[in-house]
């Protein structure tokens, strides 16, 4: 017969199984209770850091949808900024609607690296009025981006009218 079971000393085992509740308790409270409260804390931080990405990529999407939207709507302002601006090209665009055209550049100006901005004296002469006011229609739909200045000095002179004005050319580098 097995009589290992009497040699057992209650006391002993009471005293061990004390000792050994003793330092898990004493472990539970020294290291995962402060780790429990790190862990709260990380996790606050990582909700408001979730919440604050999600309201940012709200705004990126819609700016990132208004950007496209602007481009779809300006492609053709934009494309227009992109064309090297040909005097050539412009001079044939004006003998559409004037007689003589003269083109004389009078400054051009860098812009923060981004841009460049020519001033041009156009002196031409017309027939009618009606054919200025149609150029100056159809700068709106020219390969590059013009403006027409003030002052417009017009004359009339025998059967023509002489008209000079200064224009400026805007174009990406």
């Amino acid at each position: 017969m097995d009589k290992s079971m009497e040699r057992i000393d209650i006391i002993k085992l009471l005293i061990f199984l004390m000792v050994f509740i003793v330092i898990t308790l004493s472990m539970i409270l020294f290291l995962i209770i402060p780790n429990v409260k790190d862990y709260r804390a990380s996790k606050s931080i990582h909700k408001k850091a979730v919440v604050h990405k999600m309201r940012v990529q709200s705004v990126l999407d819609e700016r990132e949808a208004e950007h496209a939207k602007l481009k779809e709507e300006n492609r053709r302002s934009i494309t227009a900024f992109m064309h090297k601006f040909s005097s050539e090209n412009f001079m044939v665009y004006a003998k559409k609607f004037f007689e003589d055209v003269e083109l004389k550049e009078i400054e051009k100006k860098e812009h923060k690296k981004e841009f460049s901005e020519y001033s041009l004296k156009v002196t031409s002469s017309l027939k009618s009025p009606t054919n200025f006011y149609l150029f100056l229609e159809g700068l709106n739909r020219y390969e590059n981006v013009i403006q027409a200045d003030f002052p417009i000095h017009m004359e009339s002179n025998e059967s023509k009218i002489s008209s000079s004005f200064t224009i400026r050319v805007y174009e990406l580098h």
